[in-house]
Protein backbone atom coordinates (compact mmCIF):
# COMPACT_ATOMS: atom_id res chain seq x y z
CA UNK A 1 0.00 0.00 0.00
CA UNK A 2 2.85 2.39 0.82
CA UNK A 3 4.47 1.72 -2.56
CA UNK A 4 1.12 2.30 -4.29
CA UNK A 5 0.68 5.67 -2.54
CA UNK A 6 4.25 6.68 -3.37
CA UNK A 7 3.64 5.88 -7.04
CA UNK A 8 0.47 8.00 -6.89
CA UNK A 9 2.32 11.01 -5.51
CA UNK A 10 5.53 10.82 -7.56
CA UNK A 11 6.43 11.05 -11.23
CA UNK A 12 3.42 13.21 -12.08
CA UNK A 13 3.43 15.55 -15.06
CA UNK A 14 0.97 17.47 -17.21
CA UNK A 15 0.59 19.30 -20.52
CA UNK A 16 -1.78 22.22 -21.07
CA UNK A 17 -3.68 22.13 -24.36
CA UNK A 18 -5.80 25.03 -25.61
CA UNK A 19 -8.99 24.82 -27.65
CA UNK A 20 -7.00 25.78 -30.75
CA UNK A 21 -4.74 22.76 -30.35
CA UNK A 22 -1.65 24.54 -28.98
CA UNK A 23 0.23 22.61 -26.28
CA UNK A 24 2.58 23.70 -23.56
CA UNK A 25 5.78 21.89 -22.75
CA UNK A 26 5.74 19.01 -20.30
CA UNK A 27 5.74 20.20 -16.68
CA UNK A 28 6.40 18.02 -13.67
CA UNK A 29 4.50 18.35 -10.39
CA UNK A 30 6.66 18.35 -7.31
CA UNK A 31 4.02 18.82 -4.63
CA UNK A 32 0.31 18.39 -3.91
CA UNK A 33 -1.97 15.41 -4.40
CA UNK A 34 -3.87 14.31 -7.54
CA UNK A 35 -7.05 16.33 -7.83
CA UNK A 36 -10.19 14.19 -7.95
CA UNK A 37 -8.59 11.12 -6.43
CA UNK A 38 -10.58 9.51 -3.60
CA UNK A 39 -7.31 9.15 -1.68
CA UNK A 40 -6.35 12.81 -1.89
CA UNK A 41 -8.49 14.17 1.00
CA UNK A 42 -7.30 11.38 3.30
CA UNK A 43 -3.65 11.90 2.37
CA UNK A 44 -3.99 15.63 2.96
CA UNK A 45 -5.57 15.02 6.38
CA UNK A 46 -2.66 12.73 7.26
CA UNK A 47 -0.22 15.42 6.18
CA UNK A 48 -1.76 18.09 8.43
CA UNK A 49 -2.71 15.84 11.35
CA UNK A 50 -0.24 17.69 13.60
CA UNK A 51 -1.78 21.15 13.25
CA UNK A 52 -0.62 23.29 16.20
CA UNK A 53 -2.76 23.65 19.30
CA UNK A 54 -4.76 26.86 19.31
CA UNK A 55 -7.13 28.62 21.67
CA UNK A 56 -9.63 28.54 18.82
CA UNK A 57 -11.55 25.42 17.97
CA UNK A 58 -10.64 24.09 14.53
CA UNK A 59 -13.05 22.71 11.93
CA UNK A 60 -11.65 21.14 8.80
CA UNK A 61 -12.75 19.28 5.72
CA UNK A 62 -9.76 18.39 3.53
CA UNK A 63 -8.12 21.76 2.77
CA UNK A 64 -11.06 23.89 4.00
CA UNK A 65 -10.18 25.00 7.52
CA UNK A 66 -12.14 27.25 9.86
CA UNK A 67 -11.36 28.37 13.41
CA UNK A 68 -13.85 29.59 16.00
CA UNK A 69 -13.11 31.56 19.16
CA UNK A 70 -15.47 32.82 21.85
CA UNK A 71 -14.35 35.71 24.08
CA UNK A 72 -16.21 38.22 26.28
CA UNK A 73 -14.80 41.31 24.52
CA UNK A 74 -13.95 42.27 20.96
CA UNK A 75 -10.37 43.09 21.90
CA UNK A 76 -9.79 39.69 23.51
CA UNK A 77 -11.32 37.96 20.52
CA UNK A 78 -9.16 39.83 18.01
CA UNK A 79 -6.01 39.17 20.03
CA UNK A 80 -6.81 35.46 20.29
CA UNK A 81 -7.65 35.08 16.61
CA UNK A 82 -4.54 36.94 15.49
CA UNK A 83 -2.33 34.81 17.72
CA UNK A 84 -3.89 31.59 16.41
CA UNK A 85 -3.65 32.74 12.79
CA UNK A 86 0.02 33.50 13.33
CA UNK A 87 0.61 29.96 14.64
CA UNK A 88 -1.26 28.39 11.72
CA UNK A 89 0.53 30.49 9.09
CA UNK A 90 3.92 29.57 10.59
CA UNK A 91 2.95 25.89 10.52
CA UNK A 92 1.82 26.06 6.89
CA UNK A 93 5.01 27.79 5.82
CA UNK A 94 7.13 25.22 7.63
CA UNK A 95 5.46 22.39 5.70
CA UNK A 96 5.45 24.25 2.37
CA UNK A 97 1.75 24.95 2.31
CA UNK A 98 0.32 28.34 1.43
CA UNK A 99 -2.72 29.97 2.97
CA UNK A 100 -5.04 31.52 0.40
CA UNK A 101 -5.43 34.94 2.00
CA UNK A 102 -7.78 36.08 -0.77
CA UNK A 103 -10.23 33.31 0.08
CA UNK A 104 -9.90 33.70 3.86
CA UNK A 105 -12.49 35.84 5.63
CA UNK A 106 -13.41 36.88 9.16
CA UNK A 107 -16.92 37.02 10.64
CA UNK A 108 -18.47 37.73 14.04
CA UNK A 109 -21.48 35.84 15.39
CA UNK A 110 -23.53 37.41 18.18
CA UNK A 111 -27.02 38.69 18.98
CA UNK A 112 -26.17 42.34 19.68
CA UNK A 113 -28.06 44.37 17.10
CA UNK A 114 -26.25 47.51 18.20
CA UNK A 115 -22.92 46.06 17.09
CA UNK A 116 -24.22 44.18 14.05
CA UNK A 117 -21.92 46.12 11.70
CA UNK A 118 -18.80 45.93 13.83
CA UNK A 119 -15.93 44.25 12.02
CA UNK A 120 -13.19 42.05 13.38
CA UNK A 121 -9.61 43.01 12.63
CA UNK A 122 -7.76 39.80 11.90
CA UNK A 123 -4.40 40.03 10.13
CA UNK A 124 -2.33 37.55 8.16
CA UNK A 125 1.16 38.71 7.19
CA UNK A 126 0.16 42.30 8.09
CA UNK A 127 -2.84 42.13 5.76
CA UNK A 128 -6.36 42.40 7.14
CA UNK A 129 -8.68 39.59 6.19
CA UNK A 130 -11.87 40.52 4.39
CA UNK A 131 -14.86 40.76 6.73
CA UNK A 132 -18.13 39.19 5.60
CA UNK A 133 -21.48 39.30 7.37
CA UNK A 134 -22.50 35.88 6.03
CA UNK A 135 -19.50 33.92 4.72
CA UNK A 136 -20.00 30.65 2.89
CA UNK A 137 -18.37 27.55 4.37
CA UNK A 138 -18.72 24.21 2.59
CA UNK A 139 -21.57 25.61 0.53
CA UNK A 140 -23.64 27.06 3.40
CA UNK A 141 -24.11 30.75 4.20
CA UNK A 142 -23.49 31.33 7.92
CA UNK A 143 -25.15 34.58 9.02
CA UNK A 144 -24.62 36.40 12.30
CA UNK A 145 -27.78 35.14 14.05
CA UNK A 146 -27.76 31.64 12.52
CA UNK A 147 -31.16 32.25 10.89
CA UNK A 148 -29.85 30.99 7.52
CA UNK A 149 -32.10 33.54 5.80
CA UNK A 150 -29.57 34.51 3.14
CA UNK A 151 -28.61 30.89 2.49
CA UNK A 152 -32.24 29.87 2.04
CA UNK A 153 -32.92 32.77 -0.31
CA UNK A 154 -30.02 31.61 -2.48
CA UNK A 155 -31.25 28.00 -2.38
CA UNK A 156 -34.77 29.12 -3.30
CA UNK A 157 -33.49 31.09 -6.30
CA UNK A 158 -31.36 28.16 -7.46
CA UNK A 159 -34.17 25.62 -7.08
CA UNK A 160 -36.72 27.90 -8.77
CA UNK A 161 -34.54 28.32 -11.86
CA UNK A 162 -33.90 24.58 -12.07
CA UNK A 163 -37.60 23.74 -11.69
CA UNK A 164 -38.34 26.13 -14.55
CA UNK A 165 -35.83 24.25 -16.66
CA UNK A 166 -37.46 20.90 -15.85
CA UNK A 167 -40.88 22.30 -16.75
CA UNK A 168 -39.64 23.23 -20.20
CA UNK A 169 -38.75 19.59 -20.76
CA UNK A 170 -42.16 18.33 -19.62
CA UNK A 171 -44.53 19.13 -22.47
CA UNK A 172 -47.87 17.28 -22.66
CA UNK A 173 -47.43 16.23 -26.30
CA UNK A 174 -43.64 16.35 -26.51
CA UNK A 175 -40.64 16.44 -24.22
CA UNK A 176 -38.60 14.03 -22.14
CA UNK A 177 -39.95 10.78 -20.75
CA UNK A 178 -41.14 10.44 -17.17
CA UNK A 179 -38.00 8.50 -16.25
CA UNK A 180 -35.72 11.17 -17.69
CA UNK A 181 -37.66 13.92 -15.90
CA UNK A 182 -37.45 12.04 -12.60
CA UNK A 183 -33.69 11.52 -12.88
CA UNK A 184 -33.16 15.13 -13.95
CA UNK A 185 -35.24 16.42 -11.05
CA UNK A 186 -33.32 14.35 -8.53
CA UNK A 187 -29.97 15.45 -9.96
CA UNK A 188 -30.72 19.15 -10.48
CA UNK A 189 -33.45 20.08 -7.97
CA UNK A 190 -33.32 17.66 -5.05
CA UNK A 191 -29.53 17.82 -4.79
CA UNK A 192 -29.65 21.60 -4.36
CA UNK A 193 -32.77 21.67 -2.16
CA UNK A 194 -31.56 19.03 0.30
CA UNK A 195 -27.89 19.97 0.55
CA UNK A 196 -26.98 20.32 4.26
CA UNK A 197 -30.69 20.30 5.16
CA UNK A 198 -30.03 19.07 8.74
CA UNK A 199 -28.14 22.33 9.34
CA UNK A 200 -30.79 24.84 8.23
CA UNK A 201 -34.07 22.85 8.22
CA UNK A 202 -35.17 24.16 11.65
CA UNK A 203 -34.90 27.77 10.57
CA UNK A 204 -38.25 29.62 10.43
CA UNK A 205 -37.15 30.93 7.02
CA UNK A 206 -37.15 27.34 5.72
CA UNK A 207 -40.87 27.02 6.45
CA UNK A 208 -41.52 30.47 5.01
CA UNK A 209 -39.72 29.62 1.77
CA UNK A 210 -41.62 26.34 1.43
CA UNK A 211 -44.96 28.12 1.77
CA UNK A 212 -43.99 30.64 -0.90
Amino acid sequence: MVKFIMETLSNRSFILQTSSGQCSRLRRLKNGVPQGSVLSPMLFNVYIHDLPDTASRKYGYADDLAIKLSRPTWKAMEEGLNEDMGSLVAYLQRWRLQLSVGKSVAAAYHLSTREARRELEVRVNNKCLEVQQAPKYLGVRLDRTSSFKQHLEEVKAKVTSRVALIRRLAGTTWGASAKTLRISTQALVFSAAEYCAPVWSRSPHARKSSRE
